[in-house]
């Protein structure tokens, strides 16, 4: 085999931006949204439990700035999960699979089919509630997921990670 090291020219590589993304399901934003609540009154209780706990009134002289706080926090914490939604979405192409997402900071993770160790799906009440699921991409050198791509039906769940998965068998055949 005789040695090749070919310049390619940046312009004639495929673009991120051609790529036709498939948007999560419409129902994945009301979950956000119910983990964004819960999140927002676990915050919310904190404060209020030490007060009721350590019988000072101190609470009460700040408890404006408390609730307009906190209510910063949850309307910041709605709009991120309206305006985060529009900006989730995933690809499969060939060789590997894409999921973006961010509304302030963007982000496009990009896993190759020959770099996966083992995929998972999962669900939480919440999005079980919803009939929901994860899929959750694993690769080598980590306990912790590579890509997860929320807010899929549970079937096309299981499509994507049976897909992933055959892929991967298949790639290491060859």
């Amino acid at each position: 085999m005789e040695f090749s090291n070919q310049q390619i020219v940046e312009s004639e590589l495929p673009s991120v931006l051609d790529i036709k993304y498939r948007s999560i399901q419409k129902k994945y934003r009301t979950v956000s949204i119910i983990a964004a609540t819960i999140f927002a009154l676990i915050i919310l209780a904190i404060p209020l439990t030490i007060n009721i706990l350590s019988g000072d009134t101190w609470f009460y002289d700040y408890i404006i700035y408390i609730m307009a706080g906190w209510l910063l926090l949850y309307c910041f914490l709605i709009l991120l999960s309206f305006k985060g939604f529009e900006h989730k979405g995933y690809a499969m192409r060939e060789r590997d699979i894409i999921f973006k997402k961010g509304w302030i900071w963007r982000s496009s993770t990009i896993v190759p089919f020959n770099r996966v160790q083992h995929t998972e799906i999962e669900q939480g009440p919440i999005e079980r509630l919803f009939r929901l699921s994860v899929l959750k991409i694993f690769t080598a050198g980590g306990s912790s997921s590579d890509l997860k791509i929320p807010g899929l039906l549970p079937e096309t769940a299981n499509r994507l990670k049976d897909y992933i998965q055959n892929k991967v068998g298949r790639d290491e055949e060859e």
